[in-house]
């Protein structure tokens, strides 16, 4: 039987609800930056690395940095959010 997977990670599935490696952390991170309504996901740029993954980018709205740090997090196997999106001036 397969679980019912949490909205934020509807898209994408993996055994045991983790991602194994790097590159499928990282695109289960495009992913849920992508879909998360409030991400200006075409501003962000994403990199994973032994499961920490480090947002970039420039964005125009505080809430829209926050958002992607949450967005980024409740990506299977990310361990740890590394938030360096700037404000744009």
């Amino acid at each position: 039987m397969t679980p019912i997977a949490k909205p934020e990670r509807a898209h994408l599935q993996y055994p045991y609800g983790e991602a194994s490696n790097d590159e499928e952390i990282l695109a289960a991170v495009l992913n849920a930056l992508h879909h998360h309504s409030g991400v200006p996901s075409d501003h962000i740029r994403a990199e994973v690395k032994h499961g920490v993954a480090v947002l970039s980018g420039v964005v125009c709205e505080d809430y829209e940095k926050t958002l992607a740090e949450q967005a980024a997090a409740s990506a299977p196997g990310v361990s740890k959010v590394e938030n360096n999106i700037t404000l744009a001036s």
